[in-house]
Formats: structure tokens, sequence, C-alpha cells
């Protein structure tokens, strides 16, 4: 059984990996059990297709938080960093903001580098303040939808 921290590196690939291929969620699942011999953890699932569901509310934060840089000029490390972090932030009930910019960072690290993992850390840093201070509420709704699953 995967921690989260594996769970949440899992997703990243995942977020990844769609990047550069367009599948839906479930085909990039179903071909990496198929080609890894590995279990795909249901956090890394719900991560994945919460993800894809909400990229472009998250892709219009990016936008917004992204001062130095348009989202077309992101690396997709740094996006898929971004994107799972924000979704984290935004949907996942009874998690520390802290932890998951925190391992946004580490992630940007291992598969970037340093300098992209300030960028990273600064875009997060940016979309929490304003997230705290109320600048951006989380769909109530959909969070609740989520919870479902």
């Amino acid at each position: 059984m995967l921690n989260r921290r594996e769970s949440r590196q899992q997703a990243f690939e995942f977020i990844f990996e769609k990047s550069f291929n367009g599948n839906d969620p479930e085909e990039i699942l179903r071909n990496a059990g198929e080609a890894r011999d590995t279990e795909i953890s249901d956090y890394a699932r719900e991560l994945l297709s919460g993800v894809y569901a909400h990229t472009e509310e998250i892709d219009g934060y990016i936008s917004t938080y992204s001062v130095k840089r348009s989202i077309r000029r992101l690396s997709k490390v740094v996006l898929a960093a971004l994107r799972l972090a924000m979704y984290e932030i935004l949907y996942v009930e009874d998690l520390d903001a802290t932890i998951s910019i925190n391992e946004a960072v580490e992630l940007t690290k291992k598969f970037s580098g340093r300098d992209e993992s300030g960028y990273v850390n600064g875009v997060l840093g940016g979309f929490l303040r304003a997230y705290e201070a109320g600048d951006i509420t989380k769909p109530q709704q959909e969070a609740s939808e989520g919870e479902a699953q």
C-alpha cells in the first residue's frame, strides 16, 4: 500500500503523462497498470481524475498567479506540479496546504531542477495567500461531490 507521498508522486507522473498524450484518466491508468508492475493507489486515481475534471479552472489560477511566465511557457513538469498542488488545496479535505506545496516543490526538484522548484514555490505561495485571504473560494458543491466518490 502506497503512502500519501508515494501516491502523490504517482499522480504527478500520470498528470505529466497526460500533458503529452491527452488520453483520458482511465486510459492512462489502464496503460500504466499494463506497462508497469506497480499498484496504483486510490489517492493517485482520485488526484488524476480531479485534476482532469478541473483542469480549466486550475489553469485559470495558474495563469493568474504565474505572473512572470505565461502558462504556455511553463515546462510540463512545472505545470503538472502546479495542477496537482492547486487541486489538493482546493478539493482535498483535511490536508495541510503547506504539505501539498512542499511536495510539489520536491517533485519539481526531483524531475526538473532547483530553479523551477523556486518558481513553483512562488506561484503556489501566492495562490495559497489569496486562498487563505478568501480571494479564492473553494467550489462547495463540487468539493462535496468529489467526497462522495
